[in-house]
């Protein structure tokens, strides 16, 4: 069974600094040889491990409001 996986990354920087991502995963399979649900599981792991890495790396920024 042959799956072949693209993972798009974008990391972007504000003008402030804050670092976003946006990121998709894809996977592509024949569905005569694993499940649509399995492929889908599969998906769905996949991209929540690249999340996760994601978030290590670029933790998220959280703007502290001043009060006056």
């Amino acid at each position: 069974m042959e799956i072949t996986r693209r993972y798009r990354v974008s990391v972007s920087t504000s003008v402030k600094g804050v670092k976003t991502w946006d990121c998709t995963v894809e996977v592509n399979t024949d569905l005569n040889e694993m499940p649509e649900a399995k492929v889908r599981e599969k998906i769905l792991s996949e991209s929540d491990a690249l999340v996760a890495e994601l978030d290590r790396r670029y933790p998220p920024v959280v703007e502290s409001k001043e009060v006056k």
